[in-house]
């Protein structure tokens, strides 16, 4: 998960986000995207704590009405996640989705109590969620310094879901900044803050700072609890203060993308 970022945020494991701000990093200062970006192999397999989800399925279900209909990481790639369709001039390469979840939790050094549980809520952390399947698709755009971090999550119930999303809130409230230690030295800090006009019943949404290797990006995310899933769209690019940009990402199209991906989970689902 896009995971904080938030792809996901979003349930991306914390290497996966500093792979992310490498790569941004090296666009913003004119390197090659291609290169920096990180490979599949690096996506599902950053760190041990992440492992390849097999095409396993959830039921579903809602507070509404249940179909019977299942949601398969096939089904979530070609029928659920964001594709260029949505958002002009973005593009993706679809042997790059990334099927792995987070099986360990990665350990906050500073920050306390309340930022390990908003750190295992963004990587909707398997023992803790029970989370059975998962599929992370980035985006990226010729010329454009942002790239959308998109994730899809499932889980054993609607109230799995819920509670992730749950606790991400309420990590929020109590955590103001963190640092998570790297496999092979350094460390990824985040700064999160959450978005006020995002916090509604089953949906959360949050602005967050995130530095890995001395390269500083801002991410925004939101998440939506639909059914037994969880929908992330996450906005990545570099750290701004200009109102316009701020609103672009955290507001107009963040909401915009959000709710087209929650709107297809609904008619998968069956729910009204």
């Amino acid at each position: 998960m896009l995971t904080a970022m938030p792809f996901g945020t979003k349930g991306v494991s914390i290497a996966v986000f500093a792979a992310i701000v490498l790569s941004m990093a090296a666009c913003s200062t004119g390197g090659s995207a291609k290169a920096a970006k990180p490979s599949a192999s690096t996506r599902t397999g950053a760190v041990s704590s992440t492992s390849a989800s097999p095409s396993t399925s959830a039921q579903a279900a809602s507070s509404g009405s249940a179909s019977g209909s299942t949601l398969t990481t096939d089904v979530i790639s070609k029928q659920i996640l964001l594709t260029g369709k949505d958002e002009a001039g973005y593009t993706f390469d679809p042997s790059q989705d990334s099927k792995a979840t987070t099986n360990v939790q990665d350990v906050v050094a500073t920050g306390g109590s309340a930022c390990q549980v908003f750190v295992d809520a963004q990587e909707a952390l398997v023992p803790k969620y029970g989370t059975t399947a998962e599929v992370d698709r980035e985006l990226t755009k010729a010329g454009d310094g942002h790239s959308i971090e998109d994730s899809v999550m499932t889980f054993p119930s609607a109230a799995k879901a819920s509670a992730l999303i749950t606790d991400l809130a309420a990590g929020l409230k109590g955590c103001q900044s963190l640092s998570v230690p790297q496999q092979g030295g350094g460390s990824v800090t985040m700064s999160p803050s959450a978005i006020p006009e995002l916090a509604k019943a089953g949906q959360a949404g949050y602005i967050d700072y995130l530095t890995a290797d001395g390269k500083a990006e801002l991410m925004a995310a939101e998440l939506v609890a639909v059914g037994t899933a969880v929908s992330v769209v996450a906005i990545i690019g570099p750290v701004s203060t200009d109102p316009t940009v701020l609103k672009q990402m955290g507001g107009t199209l963040l909401s915009h993308l959000s709710d087209v991906q929650a709107g297809r989970l609904k008619s998968a689902q069956g729910a009204s």
